[in-house]
């Protein structure tokens, strides 16, 4: 999947840099606001405690890809202020270490919407537009599932004839710092590429047997995020 994506970044940057070297677009200016969409890609980096105190056990998050929105209000030629939203991405929660036999456990889906204050480098005559962002991330989890193969574990390490399990996932608020490019086709079309790093942790809460036993996994995702898209300028 990283090749394809380099892959698409290249042949689709490439033809915008000779195009705004024509001289024109011209770059973001204070009072704008940008509309981007494109395809987002979210690839968690995740670490988690023990399951149920099995030594070496932990959980993984799976990639998922999405639809990708963000806006972005120009306070000066500058600075500006975006919010990144998406439809809901949807993750297969699998076991690793020494349970990964198990293989996939459960499934979630979240919501990431991310406020940012952004500094773009270049000013209101620059065809190509570099910035930065940090900000806050809130991340709400929903939908979620757990499979056989987490009452099998469950059943293995407690001993307990398992009928039944649920999973809740507490809500999580973070850092998020942002680096991307806009590329101005003309006065309005932008060509974007983006990435963002977010701290998203959250607590596993498993119920087994409705309530006859509780555990608790404290996951930390902090997944890098992919965005390429286009975007228009009002």
């Amino acid at each position: 999947m990283s090749h394809l994506i380099a892959k698409t970044i290249t042949s689709a940057v490439l033809p915008v840099v000779l195009l705004s070297a024509s001289g024109l677009a011209l770059a973001h200016k204070a009072g704008d606001t940008i509309v981007r969409a494109g395809y987002a890609q979210v690839s968690p980096d995740a670490s988690s405690s023990t399951v149920l105190g099995v030594a070496d056990s932990g959980v993984d998050v799976k990639n998922n890809a999405q639809l990708g929105l963000t806006g972005t209000y120009m306070l000066t030629d500058n600075f500006g202020i975006e919010v990144l939203a998406a439809t809901p991405f949807q993750h297969d929660i699998v076991a690793t270490g020494s349970i990964a036999s198990f293989g996939k456990i459960g499934s979630t889906k979240h919501l990431p919407p991310t406020f940012s204050a952004q500094y773009y480098f270049t000013g209101s005559d620059s065809k190509i537009n570099p910035y930065v962002g940090i900000g806050v991330n809130y991340t709400t989890f929903f939908s979620n599932k757990t499979t056989q193969n987490l009452n099998d574990a469950v059943a293995a390490v407690t001993g307990l004839t398992v009928t039944s399990t649920s999973m809740k996932l507490d809500d999580s608020f973070g850092v998020a710092f942002e680096a991307g490019v806009d590329f101005n086709l003309d006065n309005n079309w932008v060509l974007n590429v983006s990435v963002w790093k977010a701290d998203i942790d959250t607590t596993a809460k498993i119920n087994v047997n409705n309530g006859a036993a509780n555990a608790q996994v404290d996951v930390n995702i902090d997944p890098i995020v992919y965005m390429i898209g286009v975007g228009y300028t009002f």
